[in-house]
């Protein structure tokens, strides 16, 4: 117990609003850590063929990361036979490859859906990615009217999901991803 003639302690005062426009001013930017912005090894999966273009497309941009641009094509393997579930995946460049392997060194697995076929691929993706731990984000690119089963889709399978309904919009989602 402190002595009686302690000095009493200050009172906390509230955070203003104008704190954050003082933290924002020059004086107080020289405080700032300046460091690069760190990217991560993400996976980026178009669900459905209407999204495989749009995928694509942003493939063609440059990328800070180590971002690799897919295309779910179909399960492999099925559940009973001693083997394990997979996933043949296609790369914009029209290469195969498999889930498995794209999922070795990935941080983030972005699943980007238009339609609302895309149940298996966010299924068996979603599954892999949890078991692997690895952070998955669904963005969803539809009319309003059409996203109600896209999203029930995607929903159990993202820890992190973004309805849209501009496709320059992924852009800046994905720098946000740090891709």
């Amino acid at each position: 117990m402190p002595p009686s003639d302690a000095p009493v302690q200050q009172m906390r005062r509230p955070t203003l609003s104008s704190s954050c426009a003082r933290a924002a001013t020059a004086e107080e930017a020289r405080f700032r850590l300046r460091y690069p912005r760190a990217t991560q090894a993400s996976r980026i999966v178009a669900l459905d063929q209407e999204a495989a273009p749009i995928v694509c497309r942003l493939a063609g941009r440059e990328w800070s990361g180590d971002a690799r641009f897919l295309t779910y094509q179909a399960r492999v393997g099925a559940e009973g036979n001693g083997l394990p579930v997979d996933a043949a995946l296609r790369t914009c460049d029209g290469s195969e490859t498999r889930l498995s392997s794209e999922l070795d060194d990935a941080e983030i697995v972005v699943m980007v859906a238009t339609a609302d076929d895309a149940v298996e691929a966010a299924s068996l993706i979603g599954d892999a990615c949890a078991e692997r731990r690895i952070m998955t984000t669904g963005l969803v690119l539809a009319e309003w009217g059409a996203l109600d089963a896209t999203v029930s889709s995607l929903r159990p399978n993202a820890m992190v999901m973004v309805v849209s309904m501009d496709e320059d919009e992924l852009v800046g989602i994905l720098t946000a991803l740090r891709v």
